[in-house]
């Protein structure tokens, strides 16, 4: 299974929901890169949304726009989610979790969101060789049952 160019034909919207997903197909497979929750990511893990300039280190302008988006979080505006990839076969087999990255910002004050349809781009070539690995893996367990 070789896709040198694979990606999803679609784009994530400029504004998500958890489970809104992008569809691949190739031959008998379809590869899903679906928005998920991340319930361990939280505004205050990191020092970037810090309520104290000394910490972030940043300037009066860019300290404004993280207190902005730390307020627009508290309204829960944004999300922090992850992307999964995901696979299923035309017999009814499904591998839920082939790759994924977490701790992705989503709906965050002026962006587009183009960043989570970059990643499941990203990993997309992953996925495909993993699905790869796991049918040679298949076939080498059904060849020593005979």
């Amino acid at each position: 299974m070789t896709t040198q160019s694979a990606s999803f034909p679609a784009c994530f919207n400029r504004f998500v929901c958890v489970g809104d997903r992008l569809t691949f197909r190739h031959g008998d497979f379809v590869f899903d890169a679906t928005i998920r929750h991340d319930e361990d990511r939280n505004i205050d893990d990191d020092d970037c949304h810090n309520t104290d300039q000394n910490v972030t280190g940043c300037d009066d302008e860019q300290q404004k726009k993280l207190l902005e988006a730390r307020a627009a979080w508290s309204r829960d505006e944004w999300f922090y989610c992850g992307v999964v990839l995901s696979v299923s076969h035309k017999c009814g087999a499904r591998w839920g979790h082939l790759e994924s990255l977490w701790g992705i910002e989503a709906n965050y004050p002026d962006s587009d969101n183009s960043y989570l349809t970059e990643v499941a781009n990203e990993m997309l070539p992953q996925a495909v060789a993993k699905i790869g690995e796991l049918i040679e893996d298949l076939k080498n367990s059904i060849s020593e049952l005979t």
